[in-house]
C-alpha cells in the first residue's frame, strides 16, 4: 500500500503510472491541509498530511512524493524531510521500459519514467525525478532533489549537484560538474 503526496497534475500522472506499471496499491493521496480543495481524487481519499498517521500507520503504508520542480525542487525537498520525520518509508518508481545496468545506485523517493538509458556505475541520490528518453552515461552522479526533464544527454563522469533542474534536450559534456541549484535551459549545451 502506498500514499501519494500531492494532488496536482504530476501526482495524477504518477497515480496512473503506478496503477498500470507497479505492484503498489494507491490507498490515498495526501497534502498539507491548506492546499486541499477536494475530499477525493480517482476515488481515493485526500487526507491532510498533518493527520495522515491517524489513517495509515508507517507499518501499513509507504509514500511517494509526487511534487514537481517548483522553487528549484526545494518544495519537494522540504516535504521529503517532513515525511522522513514521520518515519514513513519512501518508495521509488522505475518504469519497466528503462534500460538500467546492475552497477547502479539509487536513493529513495525517486521517479524514473519510461525509455531512459542509465549506463554502468551511475549514482542517483534521494528525491530525484527523471522524465522520459534520457541518457545518463557511465560514472555520472545525480545528487539529491534534482529534476531531469526529457531528452537530456548526460555524458560520462558528470556530477549534477543537488537541487538542479535540467531542461528538455540539454546536453552535458563529459567530466563537467553542474553546481548546486543550477537551472540548465532547454537545448543548452554545457
Amino acid at each position: 500500500k502506498i500514499i501519494i503526496f500531492g494532488t496536482g497534475e504530476f501526482a495524477q500522472e504518477i497515480f496512473l503510472y503506478l496503477k498500470k506499471f507497479s505492484k503498489f496499491e494507491v490507498v490515498a493521496f495526501t497534502a498539507h491541509k491548506e492546499f486541499i480543495k477536494d475530499k477525493m481524487l480517482f476515488e481515493k481519499p485526500i487526507i491532510p498530511f498533518e493527520e495522515i498517521e491517524n489513517h495509515y500507520s508507517v507499518h501499513e503504508a509507504s509514500m511517494l512524493i509526487c511534487v514537481g520542480f517548483s522553487k528549484m525542487n526545494k518544495k519537494r525537498e522540504k516535504i521529503f524531510y517532513e515525511v522522513k520525520k514521520k518515519k514513513y518509508k519512501l518508495e521509488n518508481f522505475i518504469h519497466p521500459s528503462n534500460y538500467i545496468w546492475d552497477e547502479f545506485e539509487i536513493g529513495e523517493n525517486c521517479i524514473i519514467l519510461e525509455n531512459n538509458i542509465i549506463r554502468p556505475h551511475v549514482k542517483i541520490g534521494n528525491d530525484v525525478i527523471i522524465e522520459n528518453n534520457n541518457v545518463i552515461s557511465h560514472h555520472s552522479i545525480v545528487k539529491d532533489h534534482c529534476y531531469i526533464t526529457s531528452h537530456a544527454i548526460i555524458a560520462g563522469h558528470v556530477t549534477i549537484e543537488s537541487n538542479s533542474y535540467l531542461g528538455i534536450n540539454c546536453t552535458i559534456r563529459n567530466r563537467v560538474k553542474i553546481e548546486k541549484e543550477s537551472l540548465i535551459g532547454a537545448g543548452a549545451v554545457i
